[in-house]
């Protein structure tokens, strides 16, 4: 009796930690969890190695839900002045995948749980705005290193059970403590927008295919080959719902990958950044990453449409000895000897900065 009574009795402890364990994940889903119509998108992010040999890992996330919202494509249209009546069928199918993500509502109080390994991380609650962003420690050994490169990847799933997105994926890029990091704007830098014209830009983000600059993924490819531990920053002022066609973008013109750094905006309204927002994000971003990486050096490339020049000499002032170069493509018609670039770049050494047509 008393063996039958011992089995009985562990019989019934494991039966009940599984109940606790139910009700508590059932708990953390009421609470907080992660309803069944909303969803994820993990924005890319980068590890720092820090000087106990852990990586810290930046962890981004957006949470929101797809809405009916049956005058929205139609609103976004005509703010966009874009004309769907005399799109191609081709032309309505781009932009009905392009402005997806802005025919949504961000979800707020939602709390996500991710793991990393053996490890599971609860991030903070998301903002109104539906985002959330953590910062996880783990080792050496959960890095996936790209040959000998020095630069690898750390990877994480959503630990969502009963989702439908569990075990969805995200990641960071590994980057080593020294190296060469190049960082690039996009529009009109690699990718032709025509920025300075809203409703040129408007029909080359939301339903012409994208279009590589020429000769700008080799020269990036060539420096992924000849700069030391060469790393890649694409820092754009598109905002976020723009990642999963800017990310194709970038893959499919055979640029070296890396890490998007696009711009905090959950709103279609704020799709076209102000001048003051533009230049803000970038500063933060480059500010940021110039921070976390002490000890690399920086190749900035942008283009002369908007404030890349001002803004990269800015940052050169601040970060002396940190920028190794400043390459601006030239979209305006100035050469190098333009008041513009006179006054922009003063005191800085002019072999730094170059104008490429």
């Amino acid at each position: 009796m008393d063996k039958v009574a011992l089995i009985m009795k562990k019989v019934l402890s494991g039966v009940l930690f599984f109940i606790c364990l139910i009700n508590a994940n059932w708990a953390f889903a009421w609470k907080c969890g992660l309803k069944l119509d909303e969803f994820v998108m993990f924005l890319p992010g980068f590890a720092v190695e820090q000087v106990d040999g852990f990586f810290t890992v930046n962890v981004d996330a957006w949470v929101f839900e797809e809405e009916s919202r049956r005058l929205a494509a139609s609103a976004l249209a005509s703010w966009m002045e874009v004309d769907l009546d005399k799109l191609s069928p081709e032309q309505n199918a781009t932009f009905a995948e392009r402005t997806h993500y802005f025919r949504t509502g961000s979800e707020s109080g939602r709390c996500l749980r991710v793991r990393l390994a053996d490890q599971v991380f609860t991030l903070p609650r998301t903002t109104t705005s539906g985002r959330t962003h953590g910062k996880l420690s783990v080792g050496r050994e959960q890095v996936k290193w790209q040959g000998d490169t020095g630069v690898g990847w750390i990877g994480w799933t959503l630990e969502a059970p009963g989702h439908p997105l569990h075990g969805q994926e995200g990641r960071a890029l590994v980057i080593p403590a020294e190296g060469v990091s190049i960082v690039s704007d996009i529009d009109d830098t690699i990718k032709i927008s025509d920025v300075r014209n809203k409703k040129a830009l408007m029909r080359n983000t939301f339903v012409k295919p994208f279009r590589a600059v020429p000769g700008m993924a080799e020269w990036y490819q060539e420096m992924a080959r000849n700069e030391h531990q060469a790393s890649f920053h694409y820092l754009t002022a598109s905002p976020i719902q723009l990642y999963p066609a800017l990310s194709g973008f970038l893959k499919e013109a055979q640029f070296p990958e890396g890490v998007l750094h696009l711009r905090e905006s959950t709103s279609w309204r704020t799709l076209h950044a102000k001048r003051h927002a533009s230049i803000a994000h970038k500063k933060n971003a480059l500010t940021r990453l110039l921070t976390a990486y002490p000890q690399r050096k920086f190749i900035l490339v942008g283009d002369s449409g908007e404030n890349d020049p001002e803004i990269y000499a800015d940052i050169a002032r601040s970060y002396p000895g940190r920028v190794l170069a400043i390459h601006i493509r030239n979209v305006t018609g100035e050469n190098r000897t333009a008041p513009r670039y006179r006054q922009t770049f003063a005191g800085i050494d002019s072999q730094t900065w170059h104008i490429r047509d």
